[in-house]
């Protein structure tokens, strides 16, 4: 029989499963984490086509996690803090725009310990003037503890540089 509390106080929720279906029967807390920025800044770009980190800093919603920290190395990203190895879906999405040029190709990838995983990788359009691409991203990652998976971004239409609009990253542990 599987048992569910949630602490309104902490705002955490505890599973209990006993046997196979869950974490054999300990009680389990999911790994989780978010963080996102809401106000624009700019994303140096040298080289075309080349995924980089963003050099900005998100902001960590600690109200809501558990095991995770903003990331350190890449400040747009979170870190494993738990204790242990997890299996991890992480969501990414950036809204941008070139800061000069219309219809530009920008692209994300998730990148662990600052390597870009290529199968990540998501590409949009920017329109004319002010219209933006919608980025999105996602992927399960197995990261151990004090790990870092951030959000990379490139443009592929030039090397101009690019306007970030808005965006988030998030994780929650997936049970295998």
């Amino acid at each position: 029989m599987t048992t569910v509390t949630v602490n309104e106080t902490t705002n955490t929720v505890v599973v209990t499963t006993p046997g196979p279906a869950g974490p054999s029967g300990a009680a389990a807390v999911m790994v989780r984490g978010q963080a996102s920025k809401m106000d624009s800044g700019t994303v140096d770009i040298t080289t075309q086509g080349v995924y980089i980190a963003t050099g900005l800093t998100a902001t960590f919603d600690a109200s809501t996690a558990n095991g995770m920290a903003l990331a350190t190395a890449n400040t747009f990203g979170l870190k494993n803090t738990s204790g242990s190895t997890k299996l991890l879906r992480f969501f990414g999405s950036i809204d941008a725009r070139t800061v000069t040029g219309n219809n530009q190709t920008l692209g994300v990838k998730l990148a662990y310990n600052g390597v870009a995983i290529d199968a990540t990788e998501c590409r949009a359009f920017t329109g004319t003037g002010t219209e933006e691409a919608k980025l999105v991203t996602s992927w399960m990652i197995s990261v151990a503890n004090n790990d870092e998976v951030s959000l990379f971004i490139a443009n592929h239409s030039g090397s101009g540089d690019i306007s970030f609009r808005r965006g988030r990253i998030l994780a929650s542990e997936v049970f295998a």
